[in-house]
């Protein structure tokens, strides 16, 4: 089968700064994302309120900062992790080292799941994949997830609409411009988000997850390019 991620670690900016600047520069990069990370925090207490001994599988932990917030609602969660990045995972075992976490080095799109998680996670790191690398992949989660569990997908998108994604497109580098940390920092960046994202509009990848067999498929929150999707097996 062909490759489906369109990158490899070393294509992005990953090795190029400690995580710590990492994690900085992608708030200052991606719109809304501490608010997604809010609704992201209301689903996962909304569910686990059934769910005290969590399986989760998170794809893409880069430097654990979604897995720490995550798991400061439920520690007694068990969280399996998987990266592309050696060195994002290193500062991710370093983050999270009082938590119970299986750490697995690898590209996803190439990986078996195991099937009885309770929770998928996966935060800006989807759009990496081709759209049928998307589509695949969908399946492959709903499969890892027991019955009734549930996927919890932040990610960039775009619309079908021409006009929303250009507006939302132009809003998104003016986001860029208006909150890079430097010169190089905005160069490094705007030529990820030009030249290294392959974005998929929102509403084929809700009839994805759909098609694949999700019985609901419910976006929480939406801000310019940057999209949460809550879907349940």
């Amino acid at each position: 089968m062909a490759k489906t991620t369109n990158v490899t670690a070393g294509d992005l900016n990953y090795d190029k700064y400690a995580n710590e600047i990492y994690d900085d520069d992608i708030r200052r990069s991606i719109p809304g994302h501490d608010n997604l990370h809010k609704e992201l925090i209301n689903t996962v207490r909304e569910y686990s309120k059934d769910h005290e001994m969590m399986k989760i599988l998170e794809l893409g932990i880069g430097t654990g900062l979604t897995s720490e917030t995550i798991l400061e609602v439920v520690p007694t969660a068990s969280l399996k992790a998987v990266d592309f990045s050696k060195q994002m995972m290193d500062g991710a075992k370093k983050r999270l080292a009082k938590f119970k976490v299986d750490y697995l080095l690898g590209d996803y799109s190439e990986m078996n799941f195991d099937t009885d998680f309770d929770m998928v996670v996966s935060v800006i790191g989807i759009h990496h994949q081709k759209d049928e690398g998307k589509r695949l992949l969908f399946k492959k989660i709903l499969d890892s997830l027991k019955a009734g569990g549930v996927f919890i997908f932040g990610d960039l998108v775009t619309y079908k609409n021409k006009y929303k994604a250009a507006v939302n497109d132009a809003r998104h580098y003016h986001h860029l411009v208006e909150n890079a940390r430097d010169e190089k920092s905005l160069e490094e960046w705007a030529h990820h988000h030009k030249f290294l994202n392959v974005l998929a509009p929102i509403e084929n990848q809700i009839t994805w997850l759909k098609e694949v067999g999700f019985s609901s498929v419910e976006v929480r929150y939406e801000y310019l390019n940057t999209a949460l999707i809550i879907a349940k097996k």
